[in-house]
């Protein structure tokens, strides 16, 4: 886990990440979050929520939590942590290395107090769980 982010990498498989993100979307729009995907290069997707009274703008901009959703070889991994609404991962860290690190710490302790990211890896385990399509395999087991 880094320091801002939340991750986890579950062991399902699905063709298309989109529904999942879909669900995840659905999820924090129904307690009315602002919700926003983005498709990222290597086939996955991310969303980002951000609520006015749980995210504040920082320098103009609005701080929010991002919920990555990625294929990778033993299953999906879904990361959830603070950036910039609506932008990927490496835009919003170089925008995190130079504006206000500790107001983005605050951010994500509102985050975590409030268990947003638990609550995105929940949904996401939840979805990925519906829509694969097989289960990654497990170690083998001594009989």
């Amino acid at each position: 886990m880094g320091t801002f982010n939340s991750s986890k990498t579950f062991p399902y498989f699905v063709e298309d990440v989109a529904p999942v993100a879909q669900d995840v979307m659905r999820h924090f729009e129904q307690q009315d979050f602002e919700v926003t995907e983005t498709n990222i290069p290597t086939g996955g997707a991310q969303v980002s929520i951000r609520k006015g009274g749980t995210f504040k703008a920082i320098i103009g901009m609005k701080s929010a939590l991002n919920i990555k959703i990625e294929p990778v070889a033993n299953g999906t991994t879904v990361d959830a942590g603070v950036g910039i609404f609506g932008q990927q991962a490496i835009p919003t860290a170089i925008t995190l290395l130079v504006f206000w690190p500790v107001i983005i710490a605050q951010v994500w302790n509102m985050a975590q107090e409030s268990n947003l990211d638990e609550e995105a890896l929940r949904v996401a385990e939840e979805s990925l769980r519906a829509h694969s399509s097989k289960a990654a395999p497990s170690e083998p087991t001594a009989e």
